[in-house]
């Protein structure tokens, strides 16, 4: 028995129009693909038992994909995709939570962010302070140990705090943007690592607070 051509057009409009992303999930778990090969994954068409799927990829062309166990029916597509769906973020190591917003410091986050850029400007600024021009004349009034204090301090610290903050950026971006489906060098990618790089630990727990969030409303919407 084969998908008769009303049923295949409405699956193969659906999952094209609102599950692109599973899509390609399919082909990066099931076919081996890179994430840029299965970028603009779109069904072609569609048998019981297998997907032809094609990318947007000139190079990686039209791939057929294995439904495992084949449909016995249309009426088998709906739980059978989406469990091939959880198969595949298992494999890829993906959450079936998905981010695809940027939200800015927040409480002790704000102060964290304030904190790190003044040192960011303070380490620019460095050359800067010398002997005899005012602003060294104004940190020995006000800085403890004065201007050449201030000048230790700061050469002190600009290795270590970058190593932290480089950490923290790689961190979140690896165990967080990833995992949650925000792709690699998007304007939202940037956002989250940019603002973790200087945030540090705050911007961390301000993801893992929106993940929480979208949990609860996605559970919320089952019931």
């Amino acid at each position: 028995m084969a998908l008769n051509e009303p049923h295949k057009s409405r699956i193969i409009g659906h999952m094209n129009a609102d599950h692109a992303r599973e899509l390609e999930e399919y082909l990066r778990a099931f076919n081996g693909l890179s994430a840029s090969a299965a970028r603009g994954a779109q069904i072609a068409d569609m048998t019981l038992d297998a997907m032809t799927i094609k990318t947007a990829s000139s190079s990686s062309g039209t791939h057929t994909v294995a439904i495992t166990p084949p449909l016995g029916s249309a009426a088998d597509a709906r739980v059978r995709l989406v469990d091939m769906s959880q198969r595949a973020k298992q494999k890829l190591g993906l959450s079936d939570i998905t981010v695809s917003v940027f939200t800015r410091p927040q409480g002790i986050g704000v102060w964290s962010f304030l904190g790190v850029t003044l040192f960011i400007v303070s380490a620019a600024t460095y050359s800067l302070v010398q002997p005899g021009t005012a602003v060294w004349g104004v940190l020995d009034e006000v800085f403890p140990y004065g201007a050449s204090g201030y000048k230790w301090l700061v050469k002190a610290l600009v290795i270590p705090v970058l190593i932290i903050h480089v950490t923290e950026a790689w961190w979140i971006a690896r165990t967080r943007l990833r995992v949650h489906g925000v792709e690699a060098g998007t304007r939202l990618w940037w956002l989250w690592v940019a603002c973790t790089f200087v945030e540090g630990l705050p911007a961390l727990a301000r993801f893992d607070r929106l993940v929480e969030a979208e949990r609860k409303k996605k559970e919320g919407a089952k019931h």
